[in-house]
């Protein structure tokens, strides 16, 4: 049933460009755009190839940008397929993007700052916790907070507890700390693999005798999306007891 909506969708829409009715193609899009994002694309596509519609793809490059529907990459490919379009249709939508990049670069490298002192500051903690001896003075269980008695355990996070209040599964891991350093591994693995993503991806596309399609292959693997590389501040050192 989808599959039969969708194909009304692309034929209202078809019907319109064959007709040259652009103010159509464009409400075609705004009514049914929400179901079918592909309508905008074939809607930028379009109006890239008519000399007369040059003002039509501004809307478009509006609600491509607001909906973050295609990387900029994709959006100069589309419209370079045809002579029509020119620098000064797309000029408001790169500054655009260009100044939203350069914001996320400044916001990166805040970030890369903050997370290099900190990395630091952990690997003097690392190296500290290899070299100095440690005091343990809690006083209190950090489970169930009554007074600490032993027999008990204690974490290099400074994490103490009653051995009766830790799980089996918690013997050598913080139960406080297990959490997030389990996102951060996690994050870890992501990392990796998005890394080996994007070498493969270069490795093809520069053996790849249509770049476009290897770009557009990798987009809906939804390699150019952004990541989550910096969702997670880095937590203390690996527990142990």
């Amino acid at each position: 049933m989808a599959f039969i909506t969708y194909r009304r969708f692309q034929q209202i829409l078809h019907y319109h460009m064959e007709h040259r009715d652009y103010n159509s193609v464009l409400d075609t899009c705004r009514r049914h755009g929400m179901r079918d994002s592909h309508l905008w694309v074939q809607a930028l596509s379009y109006f890239g190839s008519q000399p007369e519609a040059n003002k039509k793809i501004a809307e478009v490059l509006k609600h491509i940008e607001d909906t973050n529907l295609l990387p900029p990459l994709m959006v100069v490919q589309i419209l370079s397929e045809h002579d029509v379009a020119t620098l000064a249709d797309i000029k408001g939508y790169i500054g655009h993007r260009l100044q939203e990049e350069n914001q996320q670069i400044s916001k990166d490298e805040k970030m890369i700052k903050q997370y290099r002192e900190e990395t630091a500051k952990m690997r003097q903690q690392v190296e500290d916790l290899r070299t100095s001896a440690q005091v343990f003075q809690v006083m209190k269980c950090s489970m169930c907070k009554n007074h600490l008695t032993l027999p008990a355990v204690h974490f290099l996070c400074h994490h103490s507890f009653h051995q009766n209040c830790l799980d089996d599964e918690y013997e050598s891991e913080c139960p406080i700390c297990a959490p997030e350093n389990r996102k951060v591994l996690d994050i870890i693995r992501r990392q990796m693999e998005d890394r080996n993503m994007h070498e493969q991806f270069q490795s093809l596309l520069q053996r790849s005798p249509d770049g476009f399609s290897v770009v557009a292959e990798y987009f809906g693997r939804g390699m150019f999306n952004k990541g989550s590389m910096f969702d997670l501040p880095p937590t203390s050192p690996l527990d142990r007891r």
